[in-house]
């Protein structure tokens, strides 16, 4: 979808149902248990292992209820789960694309060791933070254990560009197999149900933080502004669309200062023009201990996507403290709230983009109020108030 959503939009008309599915559709009352909640994330890599390390550290801390917490050994921050044997619940997976489809034994495995652990811990609930490609092959033993199966599914359809879309109607199923599915964004939602998920079963709520401890205590204001464009290089994220707003920006007189870093292909025409602005290029995966050095260095996030479910890139920007340039595209206007933590340009032109940086480069003091804003929003999108909910969908009404 190449607009964002107005106020006749289909998602209107389904978000009573979506509404009511998470304040009427309860557990019995709740009943002391071992664990009684499972989070899962077996993927490796990106913003995920990030989000579910925090999640985990707040349920870590939750007194209410005990957590087990189940990852793939793969995950690539593994080693920061630092708790109890008891209270986390390691998978093996596999490490490559061909790994998905010769690890069956693994995978019989998995399922068997999935089935005993839900016995033992007599969990009520096993919330999926994000659909694996194994999940499908899984569901089943979830729903056999009497557990109910919550998911988070973050992409309704393929992004253009994105290899891994290739697979999301696979992913999908796990949607339409489990009893509760969560989205982060109207827009998902609504691409759920035009896909087949019954609005019912749908809760909307919002994207965390990924919270990036920033060393720096107070930047002031730059001159000239430092602009950082960060992510999978993929077609969608509108890198050339980034490089065309700052290289309209330099020619009427406006000095930036310019990163790139991401995986992805960079075409040589790109690169060469990136060399003429004088952009500092860091074109390979960079890990989580890298990034807070990276955000130390800018003062603003662009995301100039052309298409767009939420964003890993905004929740990672408002972690670190930046306010965010992005382009009225799928649900990024649901995340950034225009004036406040971010400015959203007015179309998805080359001219709309460089507007809104103008804007910020322009004003220093704007420039201090989204970042303000940044700091004073940050409580709607912790992962405490996250975990809080998907408490409440899951299992129902908690003691108090």
């Amino acid at each position: 979808m190449d607009s964002f959503l107005t106020s006749d939009s289909p998602v209107k008309s389904i978000r009573g149902k979506i509404a009511r599915s998470a304040a009427t559709e309860r557990l019995l009352p709740f009943k002391v248990a071992e664990r009684p909640l499972m989070l899962a994330y077996w993927g490796a890599h990106g913003g995920l292992p990030k989000l579910t390390l925090e999640l985990a550290q707040v349920a870590s801390a939750f007194q209410k209820v005990k957590c087990s917490i189940s990852i793939s050994r793969s995950n690539e921050l593994f080693g920061a789960y630092n708790f109890p044997d008891d209270d986390c619940f390691a998978v093996s997976t596999f490490s490559n694309k061909l790994g998905a489809f010769l690890k069956w034994k693994t995978l019989l495995e998995l399922r068997s060791s999935l089935q005993e652990r839900l016995r033992r811990d007599r969990t009520r609930a096993f919330v999926s933070l994000a659909p694996h490609i194994w999940s499908p092959l899984v569901g089943s033993v979830i729903h056999k254990a009497g557990v109910r199966h919550v998911v988070v599914v973050h992409d309704a359809s393929a992004h253009p560009g994105d290899m891994y879309g290739l697979i999301n109607r696979w992913l999908l199923r796990e949607a339409m197999m489990a009893d509760d599915v969560i989205t982060l964004s109207d827009l998902v939602a609504e691409g759920l149900v035009a896909y087949g998920v019954p609005a019912r079963k749908i809760s909307v709520l919002f994207h965390p933080d990924l919270n990036y401890a920033v060393p720096r205590l107070d930047k002031g204001v730059s001159e000239p502004l430092r602009i950082l464009f960060f992510g999978r290089l993929f077609a969608y994220k509108g890198l050339s669309l980034f490089v065309d707003a700052i290289d309209l920006l330099r020619r009427t007189g406006l000095r930036t200062t310019v990163g790139v870093y991401g995986w992805g292909k960079i075409d040589q025409l790109l690169r060469h023009r990136l060399s003429a602005l004088g952009a500092t290029v860091v074109n390979r995966y960079l890990t989580h201990q890298e990034l807070p050095e990276m955000f130390s260095r800018y003062d603003l996030v662009v995301t100039s996507h052309i298409e767009a479910s939420q964003s890993g890139v905004i929740a990672s920007a408002f972690g670190a403290g930046l306010p965010v340039v992005a382009t009225p595209v799928g649900s990024l206007v649901e995340q950034v709230r225009d004036g406040v933590n971010g400015i959203l340009a007015q179309s998805v032109t080359v001219e709309a983009v460089a507007a809104a940086i103008r804007m910020v480069a322009e004003e220093p003091l704007l420039l201090a109020r989204l970042r303000e804003g940044v700091a004073a929003t940050r409580p709607e999108r912790s992962a405490q108030r996250f975990f809080d909910q998907i408490c409440r969908i899951a299992l129902g009404d908690l003691p108090e």
